[in-house]
């Protein structure tokens, strides 16, 4: 086997290598195993090139790879059995793709996007398909003037904005519509990491009653059997009362041990037994594939995918605090924070 090469950058204290990899891999980006003798981590390497040195806040893997050139184009097979081989978590995942090749900025290679179990990460490929670069975020350009920085960071902000409030349209809320602050989650309902933080969005709820909303986005992941089939059925009670699907929500993180791709929709009518909606209503779009309600659901959730792959959503639970994606904030206290100054800043 050809041996792997590795190549970092990394701003200080900016990025884990482990929480990157944790997060092209899986939804829960905490505790996805990785080999810790085989990768130096970000703080070692920067401790041996010494303090002061301004790096690219980027990382980049490089992998040499065993391929042919098919008439038709690469062999992109053949570069995933190369990826498997040097990457043992490749192996252990369902669905891995190679597609969408464009021409590139970076003289030398073309662009591609590898999709691993529903999550697209960047490439960079040779056109002979001997060498593959696989980047934790797309090619930087570090060209740019501060100002032509800023122009694009603030278009950037409002094109987020946007996006966010066509996903978020119509879909469940909690909390005064007229909330100076809107907290837009994408979530899974199968995700423990999202069962956790679903009782850190209460607590901040009681804790701004006036000044929080809270919208939930359906981003269910494919390596989670019921958390689609769970998306649908929730979204079928919200069609006819948002406290419907909220009652859901809460039980679906409540029951996550309890739930199978089997029983879920059956769960669901039993937690929807005291809620005011038309349940025959419900179980047709729920259950019928073939009703336009089922329809338009799975139409409704399959947009709430693409706002969340459109601002960059790479795991669940993914919260965006006034259109600004929140980063790090892991405690009641952290989200606080963030919450005061959109508050302030929307006055």
């Amino acid at each position: 086997m050809i041996p792997l090469r590795r190549v970092f950058a990394t701003s200080v204290g900016a990025c884990r290598l482990p929480h990157v990899l944790q997060r092209c891999f899986a939804c829960c980006p905490v505790e996805f195993p990785l080999p810790s003798k085989r990768l130096m981590s970000p703080s070692s390497i920067l401790s041996r090139i010494g303090r002061g040195i301004a790096l690219v806040s980027f990382l980049v893997l490089l992998f040499p790879t065993v391929t042919s050139a098919q008439d038709e184009g690469l062999d992109t097979q053949r570069i995933i059995d190369n990826l498997k081989m040097e990457i043992p978590q490749l192996r252990q995942t369902g669905q891995v793709s190679l597609s969408s090749f464009s021409d590139s900025e970076i003289d030398g290679f073309k662009r591609a996007t590898l999709t691993v179990n529903g999550r697209q990460i960047p490439m960079l490929v040779t056109p002979d398909g001997s060498q593959a670069l696989l980047l934790a975020g797309p090619p930087i350009n570090v060209s740019r003037s501060v100002e032509e920085v800023q122009d694009a960071l603030a278009a950037e902000s409002s094109e987020r904005g946007a996006a966010l409030a066509r996903a978020a349209k119509g879909m469940p809320v909690r909390g005064p519509a007229d909330a100076p602050v809107t907290l837009v989650e994408f979530s899974d309902f199968q995700c423990p990491y999202c069962a956790r933080a679903s009782s850190l969005v209460n607590e901040l709820m009681s804790r701004y009653p006036e000044t929080l909303n809270v919208v939930y986005i359906h981003y269910p992941l494919p390596m989670h059997e019921w958390a689609r089939p769970a998306a649908v059925a929730s979204q079928c009670a919200a069609r006819q009362s948002d406290d419907a699907f909220w009652t859901l929500h809460d039980a679906y993180f409540d029951n996550q041990n309890d739930l199978t791709e089997a029983n879920v929709v059956e769960k669901s009518e039993s937690y929807l037994a005291d809620a005011s909606i038309d349940m025959d209503e419900w179980r047709t779009c729920a259950q019928d594939s073939d009703s336009a309600a089922h329809q338009e659901v799975q139409e409704t959730i399959e947009a709430n995918m693409q706002a969340g792959r459109s601002v960059n959503v790479t795991g669940t639970p993914s919260f965006y605090i006034n259109g600004q994606k929140v980063q790090g904030a892991r405690s009641v206290e952290a989200f606080a924070r963030l919450i005061d100054q959109a508050a302030a800043n929307a006055q």
